[in-house]
């Protein structure tokens, strides 16, 4: 483990070198987690989408149990500061150490923004000034299907995807910097899975032991009642620098690989947008180590201090960024025409109903529960 962490950590200072030229204050450190060992981790993005805002998140990253629990700080105040003095203060959100802006904020694009935040203790921070830098529109979205396109980590398998590209016109001399994001959404038919031996119940509306004569080995699943999607949210960092591509035409930059999991369409939204050479450096820090697939406070072997610091306390670093972006959206309908071969499942398994149980009746449904990964609310952009 500390030869794995060793090579992860000179991995990433070999990036921070090719990236000094970007002039930003980004460098990664050796976290050597302990067992009572917690890192602030800031993950803070303000973005023009006024429906649905980035939700700026600070919290602690704590080793518990041999894995990375994430934790939110009890008594946070944060804030938006503009340089021309106005503040906003940001509102928490859910429990999990989220803040957003208030609905009737809005970005000015002549104005450079602060994050600043107080801990519960009394501990001050506050980001580098951020200003928000406008993006290409995406000229078009498509997607190829591949029966091999995605191959298994030990590279003896391979399933079948759908994989997406994006077409925009960059914009001439000047350094640019982009980041994508998608949002895949497909149609979901089984909303629960029972373990072997224990059936779906109404109104408990929840699993219980298999009461009745019949044995079987398999997971039982059960049909959602109503409409329901599955949500697939893009993890791994995907950036672009164009030192090679000034002013040119950006043909086939890949978004996406869509797992084959339905013949009917689905949807990808996609987000494209300009960022600061600060953001892309963390970025491309992240995307250097093969650890970073669930964001910063799932703190990777070579944590990144960003564009943060403690006021209080200059030698106590942060892990993570504060940053401002135009995003350019497209819902992409994909249609899924060309695609063929073997399905991967959505539940990891072939569905498998419960047969009629002893007193005959209609088997139950399960609801569509809301949740960060499935929606019973039809996503905007589906055709169906």
């Amino acid at each position: 483990m500390i030869f794995k962490n060793l090579v992860f950590f000179l991995r990433s200072i070999l990036v921070l070198l090719m990236l000094f030229s970007l002039n930003s204050c980004i460098e990664p450190y050796d976290s050597d987690f302990g067992q009572s060992s917690k890192i602030l981790v800031v993950e803070g993005l303000l973005t023009n989408n006024i429906q649905n805002p980035d939700t700026i998140k600070i919290r602690y990253s704590v080793f518990e149990d041999s894995y990375l629990a994430k934790r939110p700080i009890a008594g946070t105040q944060a804030s938006i500061v503009s340089a021309s003095g106005q503040e906003t203060k940001l509102l928490s959100v859910g429990t999990q150490g989220g803040f957003l802006p208030p609905a009737s904020f809005r970005i000015n694009a002549s104005e450079k923004y602060t994050l600043k935040f107080q801990l519960g203790d009394g501990q001050s921070y506050e980001s580098t000034p951020q200003q928000i830098v406008p993006t290409p529109p995406i000229l078009k979205v498509y997607d190829v299907f591949n029966p091999r396109g995605i191959v298994s980590e030990d590279g003896k398998t391979a399933s079948a995807a759908n994989e997406v590209f994006v077409d925009f016109q960059d914009k001439a001399n000047e350094k640019n910097f982009y980041l994508w994001r998608y949002t895949h959404y497909e149609n979901l038919d089984f909303c629960i899975t029972c373990e072997p031996n224990s059936l779906y119940k109404l109104p408990s509306e929840s699993c219980v032991k298999n009461q009745f004569n019949f044995q079987r080995n398999p997971p039982y699943d059960y049909q959602c009642r109503g409409r329901c999607f599955e949500i697939f949210i893009s993890k791994k960092p995907n950036i672009l620098s164009d030192a090679a591509s000034d002013g040119r035409l950006v043909q086939g930059k890949s978004i996406a690989q869509i797992p084959y999991y339905a013949q009917t369409a689905c949807l990808v939204v996609v987000e494209q947008m300009s960022i600061s050479a600060e953001i892309y450096g963390i970025n491309k820090i992240l995307e250097s180590q093969s650890s970073a697939t669930g964001g910063l406070a799932d703190t990777p072997v070579a944590a990144i201090v960003g564009n943060i610091r403690n006021l209080t306390n200059p030698e106590n670093r942060v892990v993570g960024y504060f940053g401002l972006a135009d995003i350019q959206t497209n819902r992409y309908w994909m249609e899924r025409q060309n695609s063929s071969g073997q399905i991967t499942y959505i539940l990891g398994h072939r569905p498998d109903m419960e047969p009629t149980p002893p007193p005959p009746g209609l088997l139950p449904q399960a609801p569509c529960k809301k949740s960060e990964t499935r929606t019973p609310i039809k996503p905007e952009g589906w055709k169906n």
